[in-house]
């Protein structure tokens, strides 16, 4: 997936009009797949009581890092290629003057970064609270903590060899 993004950042600057429609395109869908594919509603089946209450909210709230694992993650790192493909080509394509490209590929940073966030949870908590990222605000430091332990206590029941 990062290649496909590395090759039409590539076709842009060698055409600029055409490259860049196509990156607006491409984004633009697997965007709205994500989001489509995320309204989905999953019910953590907890008969066992094997989960916490906090586990089962971060569960359902994340459903796509715990149903596709390995997918989700893949898909997170192609989020942040995206956002990163923001910093040459706006320039690039404000230079060519393609100004309506521009605006709606330099709007994408922010959508790009909430949906590597919900795609890989546990890689975002980990990084802000280990590396103290977090400063301003102790409740969201509190919050984001608690998360963060109830996604990797879940992970572990989940992957845990069965008694």
């Amino acid at each position: 997936m990062q290649f496909l993004i590395l090759g039409i950042v590539i076709l842009t600057f060698f055409k600029p009009a055409f490259g860049s429609w196509v990156f607006v395109i491409i984004v633009a869908l697997l965007e709205l797949w994500i989001v489509f594919v995320n309204r989905s509603k999953i019910k953590v089946k907890n008969d066992n009581n094997k989960y916490t209450l906090k586990e089962v909210e971060v569960i359902e709230r994340y459903r796509l890092f715990f149903q596709y694992p390995f997918a989700s993650r893949i898909f997170s790192q192609m989020f942040s290629g995206i956002q990163l493909a923001v910093f040459p080509l706006v320039p690039w394509l404000l230079i060519k003057g393609l100004f309506i490209q521009a605006v709606v590929i330099g709007l994408n940073y922010f959508v790009a970064t909430q949906l590597a966030v919900v795609l890989n949870p546990q890689f975002f908590l980990h990084d802000n609270i280990d590396k103290g990222k977090i400063k301003k605000d102790p409740e969201f430091k509190v919050r984001f903590t608690e998360d963060m332990n109830a996604i990797d206590s879940a992970l572990e029941k989940m992957y845990a060899p069965k008694e």
